[in-house]
């Protein structure tokens, strides 16, 4: 469809077409937005190309796929998809509630909240957004296969979540792995300053003011093994899937929350202690008490 034409008013001002015209006006943008200045080769379509699925194609490097399927072993393991750190203390969690609150309430609702105030958190609000982010929700009969509040492909889930709690009841100030298996919280080490906790961004009070929040990596060959290069956006996804039930279970609960895109990816990784290449950060959550009730 050709664009519309501007119309001028009087005093020469360009006006947009009528919002009951069926007509949107449209701008070619591709040099405002450096699409015209792309490199050459381009990795982001490259790996786009190189993760695509077509009928009758087979990647020859993949080969967990037939490996899983004939090994009894290979799927106990894979039924276990969690880190575990033996020597670590473990803090048992409380089942999680999330009130009353309704599916379409908290979708009508929700908004991403940067504001916080200085209470703590409850263990039991916690304990609740992680259970709905990425906790056990039922099994598989007769197998050890688990089902989790997000969907993954294969079943496989691929991510790990570490909790930064600043101020929450019942616990040290530290940094936490989630175990959703067990449902319990993996004490890892102790926190830096909140000014520290703000350098791993480029929005420094979303981290520094707030209760809590979350780092949600990726294992990568965890999937990888099975789907090869398209396990990269399937992991992309499932962040996606957790980061969402995260931001409803806050706002069920009246909690304050953003998801975080944009952060340094080093300092991140470095802070959960991972090597940013087999495991490496997706996303950040922060959550508080919310400054505006």
């Amino acid at each position: 469809m050709n664009a519309p034409k501007w119309h001028l008013r009087d005093e020469g001002r360009p006006r947009l077409p009528s919002r009951d015209s069926d007509q949107r006006l449209t701008v070619r943008l591709a040099s405002v937005v450096g699409a015209d200045a792309v490199q050459t080769p381009d990795p982001s379509e490259d790996y786009h190309e190189a993760s695509r699925i077509d009928p009758g194609v087979v990647d020859p490097t993949v080969v967990g796929a037939a490996h899983l399927d004939r090994s009894v072993a290979m799927k106990l393991s894979v039924a276990r998809s969690v880190k575990r750190h033996p020597h670590l203390p473990v803090v048992a969690l409380p089942l999680g509630d999330a009130g009353n609150a309704t599916l379409a309430q908290v979708l009508r609702t929700r908004r991403s909240r940067r504001a916080y105030v200085e209470e703590p958190l409850r263990l039991k609000e916690l304990a609740t957004l992680l259970g709905a982010a990425y906790g056990v929700t039922g099994e598989v009969p007769g197998t050890t296969q688990t089902f989790r509040a997000a969907p993954s492909g294969g079943a496989l889930y691929p991510l790990e979540l570490y909790v930064a709690c600043r101020l929450v009841e019942g616990l040290e100030a530290a940094l936490y792995h989630y175990d959703p298996l067990r449902h319990a919280l993996e004490r890892m080490h102790e926190l830096g300053t909140a000014e520290q906790a703000g350098e791993l961004t480029p929005y420094p009070a979303l981290l520094a003011e707030c209760q809590a929040f979350v780092v949600v990596t990726a294992t990568f060959w965890r999937s990888r093994f099975k789907y090869g290069a398209r396990a990269y956006r399937f992991a992309l996804l499932e962040a996606g899937h957790v980061a969402q039930s995260f931001l409803l279970a806050a706002e069920a609960l009246g909690l304050a929350t953003t998801p975080i895109g944009g952060f340094f990816d080093r300092r991140v990784d470095d802070f959960v202690g991972v090597d940013g290449l087999y495991e490496s950060s997706l996303y950040l959550l922060p959550v508080g008490r919310r400054a505006d009730t």
